[in-house]
Parts: C-alpha cells; structure tokens; sequence
C-alpha cells in the first residue's frame, strides 16, 4: 500500500479591506412606511369586501327562501294530516256505530236470524285460583 501523505494547508486569505471614507450611507434594516408600496392596494381591498359582503346577503337570501320553501310544504302537509285525521274519526264513528249490539241484533233479525231466549253472563275465572289443568290418559 502507498504511504498517506496529509493534503497541504491552504492558507485562507483576508477578505478586502475597508476605507473608512468610501462607505455610503448607513442602511435602515426597516425601511420608512411611506416609502413602502402597499401590498393590497385600497381598491383591490375595498373590491374583496364587497364581493365578501354581497355573497354573505346572497346566502342569506337563499337560506330564507329554503326555510320558507320548508314552511310551505310543513303547511300543506298539516292540512293533509288535518283532513286523514277527519277522515279517520268519521271512520271511527261510523264503526261505533256499526257495531253498536243493538243494531247488530236488528240487523240479524232483519236477515232472518233469531234472538236468543236466555243470556247468560260468564263469571270471571281469576287464573291463579284457578284449579290445575288435569291430563286425559
């Protein structure tokens, strides 16, 4: 193997000297504010507000009319359940009606069917004195 030799130094030179009589003029590291140019002009400002404003009207706007689309047809949907729930109470008193037992016997009389000579009433049997059911051998 060859033998490593170490790289030469490289003797860094001083960078340039200064006059001191040829400097300019000392720099601000923040420049004045009215020397600036503004990045957002007044009329470019004053144009994104608007459109910002006339599209926040526009959308209340619409959400009003969606809400009042949804009252009227919340409003037509009452009066159809109105006019079923009349239909279902007709309904209803008509079936009391119908099955009043009074007319059930005229009806059955008229078609030919005759009433019984003696009713009886069941008695009411309470379940937990009643006797076990018995099994058939």
């Amino acid at each position: 193997m060859a033998p490593v030799v170490a790289p030469e130094r490289v003797r860094s030179t001083p960078g340039p000297v200064r006059v001191p009589g040829t400097t300019s003029a000392p720099r601000r590291a923040v420049e004045s504010p009215r020397l600036r140019r503004p990045r957002w002009p007044l009329r470019r400002t004053a144009a994104v507000c608007g459109v910002i404003v006339l599209v926040s009207l526009l959308m209340v706007v619409a959400a009003s009319a969606y809400m009042t689309q949804g009252q009227v047809r919340l409003t037509r949907l009452q009066g159809q359940l109105t006019a079923v729930l009349g239909q279902h109470h007709d309904l209803e008193n008509r079936l009391a009606q119908l099955s009043n037992p009074s007319r059930v016997v005229s009806q059955s009389q008229r078609h030919g069917l005759v009433p019984p000579s003696q009713v009886t009433d069941l008695t009411q049997v309470n379940p937990s004195t009643s006797a076990p059911a018995t099994t058939a051998p």
